[in-house]
């Protein structure tokens, strides 16, 4: 199994593949981006405080919370790409019930679609994709491969993000005059890349099993249980999947504090009346610095000799004493720097971390597990949204940050129990090869 490689020395079907879909994750984060950049800005703008903000994202983690495992196992039932699209079709609605009303509980509703979009797709296209490209190229492992996917979504999040900075400086203007909010132009872009998106999936995303038919949707569902069974019971008793399960949770409790309350945090420090072109500039260096992250993954990987376990625990505690010196920051200009380095490190973790878990599931649970380290995402950011959005609120975002810093590390070290435990365990069997470690 070849670790280390580069893209060209793929076949050619590997190489049509994967640029397919990173193009797909380039338009899909894109029009995540667009909006980002000011979805916690109109929230504030509706009158709503930083424990309202964390409430109405808890919701988004509770609704993924509920449906995660279940439509997960939809996935693995009846097909990857027919559940995606359904997805698709959730996030437009919670998109267009944030964009035309304007109360509390329909933010609450907005971001429950959003929610279940994200239980949709989540488990779904990526499990497709690993698959597909060890059909292709059973030979190559998936770290560089997921890289490029995670570079591409990136890019697409930090030109979006740009994108929707000065749309909101130079157009949100105009659509107060119609009797639209500020920060509705963004919205409104941001539909549009989701039909394209939308369209694009449908006629260039290729999924040769699990023909779409009302038997197969009906089997689907009737399988579920069964597929929940068997996928909890491997994921909480395998010695290494426990483990990472644990870790992820705890780095998307901490970090949930800091996506979500960063541009309130530095909204201050700037005094311009392009405030929002700027927060899009640093949103875009908040996603361009994951991108870069993300290239240095394998090379990083190759200084400790392909040991993943042992490169994540160095990154995520370097992540976390960062993010306890991020809360220290009172200058935009040092903000900058720091969101910088602290975004690159963990751009880094992503791809390492995931390719450890694939290389841990069988491909028939993909899909499930997938989801079920979904649902543990949720769950850390539930409580980390209610939990230190109320410290946010009555302490402050830097002491919220400050907590969560101590959270990653820990999360970090908890990793040391992984090289004895892989040593331990036996390999995973795949379709097509194994990845590696």
């Amino acid at each position: 199994m070849r670790a280390n490689y580069r893209f060209k020395e793929l076949p050619l079907a590997a190489r049509k593949h994967v640029r397919i879909y990173q193009f797909q994750q380039f338009l899909s984060w894109g029009g995540f981006g667009i909006t980002f950049v000011v979805l916690v800005l109109l929230l504030q703008e509706r009158g709503f405080n930083l424990f309202d903000i964390g409430i109405i994202t808890a919701t988004y983690s509770a609704t993924a919370l509920l449906f995660e495992l279940p439509l997960g196992g939809l996935a693995d039932g009846i097909g990857r790409k027919p559940v995606y699209i359904l997805g698709v079709f959730a996030d437009i609605a919670g998109l267009l019930t944030l964009l035309f009303f304007q109360t509390f509980e329909a933010a609450v509703a907005s971001y429950a679609f959003y929610g279940f979009g994200r239980a949709l797709s989540s488990g779904s296209l990526d499990a497709w994709y690993v698959e597909t490209f060890r059909k292709f190229a059973p030979d190559f492992g998936t770290v560089p491969i997921l890289a490029k996917i995670q570079f591409g979504g990136a890019i697409g999040l930090a030109i979006g993000a740009i994108i929707g900075g000065l749309i909101a400086d130079y157009f949100g203007p105009h659509m107060v005059v119609l009797g639209y909010g500020k920060y509705d132009a963004p919205l409104m872009v941001n539909f549009v890349i989701s039909i394209i998106m939308l369209i694009y999936t449908i006629l260039l995303i290729k999924e040769d099993r699990h023909p779409l038919n009302r038997q197969a949707i009906i089997n689907g569902f009737t399988n579920v249980p069964v597929i929940l069974r068997d996928s909890l019971k491997y994921g909480f008793e395998h010695r290494v999947v426990s483990v990472l399960l644990l870790s992820i949770g705890l780095i998307s409790l901490a970090f949930f504090a800091l996506e979500n309350y960063w541009i309130v945090f530095v909204e201050p420090m700037i005094d311009s009346q392009y405030a929002v072109s700027i927060i899009g500039i640093l949103t875009s260096v908040y996603f361009f610095s994951i991108a870069i992250g993300v290239s240095f993954s394998a090379p990083l990987n190759s200084l400790f000799n392909n040991r993943t376990a042992n490169t994540l625990i160095f990154i995520i505690v370097l992540s976390g004493l960062i993010l306890i010196g991020f809360s220290f920051t009172e200058n935009v200009y040092i903000f900058a720097v720091v969101l910088f380095f602290l975004n690159t490190v963990r751009g880094t973790r992503r791809s390492l971390l995931d390719s450890l878990f694939h290389k841990n599931i069988p491909d028939d649970k993909r899909s499930t597990l997938l989801s079920l380290e979904s649902v543990i995402q949720q769950l850390g950011g539930i409580v980390g949204m209610l939990g230190l959005g109320y410290v946010a609120e009555v302490y402050g975002i830097s002491t919220a940050w400050k907590i969560s810093g101590i959270v990653v590390i820990i999360s970090g070290l908890i990793l040391f129990m992984l090289p004895k435990r892989m040593a331990s365990m036996p390999i995973v069997s795949h379709k097509k090869g194994d990845d590696e470690n």
